[in-house]
This record gives structure tokens, sequence and C-alpha cells, in this order.
């Protein structure tokens, strides 16, 4: 069976890092797209770049450059003739089920939610792509909310989507958990970690406000992995909130994990998350968790695990993006009295710490490539779309 996988760029995001994983492990032959050769993670297989990255300066060079990668994407099939193409992230997959005669769409996020995000011509041209498109295709969602938001929302057909969800290597995020850190914080103060990009949807500013409330009562650090483009201002704010001293800015990690291993509480603030791999990433860390009741599966992972409640779930923030001078809202102040909680107790921090290995070890990486390889399998004996 020859596998092709299409994605815009290996670099960066948690959809990035399941490719990767994909790309490594399954069994056949692998022909690996890309738009852009930006790589943070490692892949297997015959590479082919598009060389047309996505330009978004304007609506303009972002329409011109989709038609461009059409072209070439059609081209690139008739010369490799793939048996099923597997593709991630919005732009790759509708050009996989415009083009592909198996194609099979991987949605890694809440595709309501990341619309409210987008400004209106732009919603409505991806909300009626999404209604054409995705029902001419196998469609894999991460989670059963994100199916119910395709059904409900989009109208993708229920019969057309397996539920897959990500899954996390257990082994070896554990041996990359024992490596050596040069850690920049005091090892003698309480550290609350976070991981993601640094971008809206993962409002980390709520969480550094609530973190300076915290402050307020105890000593202790924030430390945040990862990069993007809200890392000026979010600098800026935890100067202006008298806390920057006390949070650390480590950007993007090849080894995140031996990080978040030296930290006692993992927090994520997002707006909204599909399936957010750094929670079970963290459980796999040994850290108890904190995460907002979002849309996605945060709520699916937290609550549902065979050891109980792995974890504390808070109020979704608002998204407002804040200045320090702002008063904290309802649901900020609600998080930082879940810190202090969390940080005071270290009876439930090792109650949810093994109830959370437990649920992590639900998603172990085998049973997630034998469901790709099985779904891959079926779909390309099945008739052209």
């Amino acid at each position: 069976m020859k596998v092709m996988l299409v994605i815009p760029h290996v670099s960066g995001g948690g959809g990035e890092k399941v490719f990767s994983e994909l790309a490594c492990n399954l069994p056949g032959e692998i022909v690996i797209v890309v738009f852009e050769e930006k790589f943070s993670y490692p892949i297997k297989g015959k590479l082919i770049s598009l060389n047309a990255p996505i330009d978004r300066r304007s609506p303009l060079t972002r329409a011109y450059g989709f038609f461009r990668r059409i072209f070439r994407f059609r081209r690139m099939l008739r010369d490799e003739h793939p048996d099923v193409v597997l593709s991630f992230m919005g732009e790759a997959n509708f050009i996989n089920a415009l083009l592909s005669r198996r194609p099979v769409l991987a949605v890694h996020t809440h595709l309501s939610a990341i619309s409210t995000t987008r400004g209106p011509i732009e919603a409505f041209a991806v909300d009626r792509l999404i209604r054409w498109l995705y029902r001419r295709a196998t469609v894999v969602a991460v989670s059963e909310q994100v199916k119910r938001d395709l059904v409900e929302r989009f109208g993708v057909p229920s019969r057309q989507i397996v539920v897959i969800p990500n899954a996390v290597d257990i082994s070896k995020i554990a041996t990359l958990a024992r490596e050596p850190a040069d850690c920049p914080w005091n090892t003698k103060l309480p550290v609350i970690v976070t991981a993601g990009r640094l971008v809206s949807v993962k409002a980390h500013w709520h969480l550094l406000r609530a973190f300076a409330e915290v402050r307020k009562d105890r000593s202790c650090q924030l430390v945040l992995l990862g990069s993007g483009e809200l890392e000026d201002y979010l600098k800026n704010l935890a100067a202006d909130l008298g806390i920057d001293k006390d949070v650390f800015f480590l950007g993007w990690q090849s080894n995140p994990f031996k990080f978040m291993a030296r930290a006692d509480v993992f927090v994520l603030s997002s707006l909204t998350e599909a399936f957010p791999l750094s929670l079970l990433e963290a459980m796999v860390c040994g850290l108890p968790v904190i995460a907002t009741d979002c849309p996605g599966s945060c709520r699916e992972i937290i609550s549902a695990g065979i050891a109980g409640r792995c974890g504390v779930l808070v109020a979704v923030p608002d998204g407002t993006m804040y200045s320090a001078a702002d008063p904290l809202t309802a649901q900020e102040r609600f998080l930082a009295n879940e810190l202090i909680k969390m940080l005071d107790d270290r009876a439930t921090r090792a109650r949810y710490v093994e109830a959370g290995l437990a649920r992590a070890r639900e998603f172990d990486a085998s049973i997630f490539i034998a469901k790709y390889q099985r779904l891959l399998e079926a779909t390309s004996q099945s008739s052209s779309t």
C-alpha cells in the first residue's frame, strides 16, 4: 500500500507531532508532501515539497497561493499514484478532498470554536468549503466532541467520521523526561508549567494574570514552553504585572519533557483544544493538571479515566486581552484559587498524578498507529470518491 501524507509543514504544533508519529511508524511505502520544508519533528519516507508556503499577508496572496498549491498537488498526484492520501490541517484537507481519489482528512481542531477567531469573510468561506468538501472524504476526528461539531455544525455525515484520539509514546517521553535539564528557575520554589504555541487560542495572558494573583499569596514560578506571535505581548504583560522575574519563557524545545518533569503543576489555559497532547504528556511526566473546560476534549481526557478524575477543570476565560491594570475576571480568580489549592495539597497532587498516569496509558501510541493502519487499508480498498 502506498500512503501519501500531506501537511503544510512539520514544525511546532501538536498536529505536526502526530503527523511525525505516523510518518515514522506506519508500514508500507510512505510519501510525505509538505507545502514548505520546515521541520521540528522527524519524518521517514519520500519527501516532496510543493515549495508553496501559505502567505497570510492578504486575502489575495492567500487565494493565489491556494490555487498554486492545487495545481502543483494535482501534478504530483499524477506522478505518484498513491492508494490513499491522509492530510492534516485545514488547507491541506481542502486540497486533498478536492483532488484525491481516496482522501482521508485528519481534523485536529474544534472547527466551530476556531471559526470565531477568523474574520467574517474568511469564516464564511471556510464554512462553505468544509460543508462541500468534507462529505467527499473519510474524516478522522480526534475526539467525540470534534465529531459532534462536524456533524451538527457542518453537516458532515456521521457514517464518514471515525474517532481516533491522538496518542503518546509513554516509554519515549519517560526516557526524555529523565535527561538532564538546565533549569533557569529557583529549584527550591514551586513551579507551574504550561506548554503550547504562544498564540491567541492558548490565552496565556489569562494564565499570567491568574499567576500574578497567586504570587501575592505565596512564592512560586511560572514556565512557558513554546514560541509564537504573542511572545512580546506576553513578556510585556508579565513585566507590567511585576512578575517578570518569576516567569520564564523557554521557547520551543525539542525535549520539553525534561523541563515539565521538574515542575509541580501543569496548566492549560486554552479557549479551545480539539485534543491537547500536552495534557497527556504532562501526565506521563508525573504532573497533576489543571485545564479549561473548553470546546474540544479536555473534559473527555480528565473526567473519563479508568482511575477516575485525573485533574481539575476550570471555566473557560473570556478571551479578552486585558492589560495589567484591568481587574481579574471571575474565571481568572477561580484559576488562581485552584492553583493555590493544588500547590498546597500534596495528597491531592499525588492522587491526580497516579490517576493521570493510568489515563495516559489508555492513549498508547501502538494502539493509535494500528487504528490508522486499519483505516488506511480499508480506505485504499474502497471505490474512489
